[in-house]
């Protein structure tokens, strides 16, 4: 869910005006660089849930409580809460495919979520639910930021 990426921290931003919202923007887009193996591929493979993508610590909630500490000294509490949801909003909108994320990483490495959309990440835009929530969350995070 490519636009629910972006869309969700404006929501948040607009919602939440303390945050920060390049970095919520950050924190939430982040994890998408493991996809670059699927991308410099140009396909994905026969069982798409085999795909490295999604599979790494990146997608993880870990990741970001880790990079939490840096972020609070390197800049401030903002900063560092804003980037911590922002990477939260991401794993857990993926979450909501049907490969799940590692939820519990590294206590655990089985893969959470409620398995609604698809994952295959070239066709997935075909998906007539994704369409509708992406959509739902671009209009939302129109009318926040206007209402703003």
């Amino acid at each position: 869910m490519i636009l629910a990426h972006i869309t969700l921290p404006l929501i948040l931003y607009g919602i939440f005006p303390q945050f920060h919202l390049l970095a919520l923007l950050v924190g939430a887009n982040i994890s998408s660089l493991d996809i670059l193996p699927t991308l410099l591929r140009k396909r994905s493979p026969k069982d798409s849930t085999a795909e490295t993508h999604a599979a790494t610590i990146l997608h993880t909630l870990f990741f970001f409580i880790v990079l939490f500490v840096p972020f609070y000294f390197g800049f401030n509490l903002v900063i560092a809460l804003s980037f911590m949801i922002g990477g939260f909003t991401h794993v857990l909108i993926d979450a909501l495919d049907e490969k799940g994320r590692m939820l519990l990483y590294p206590v655990n490495k089985k893969f959470y979520g409620p398995r609604i959309f698809t994952y295959d990440f070239w066709t997935y835009v075909t998906d007539k639910r994704i369409f509708a929530v992406e959509t739902t969350l671009f209009v939302a995070a129109c009318v926040v930021l206007l209402v703003r």
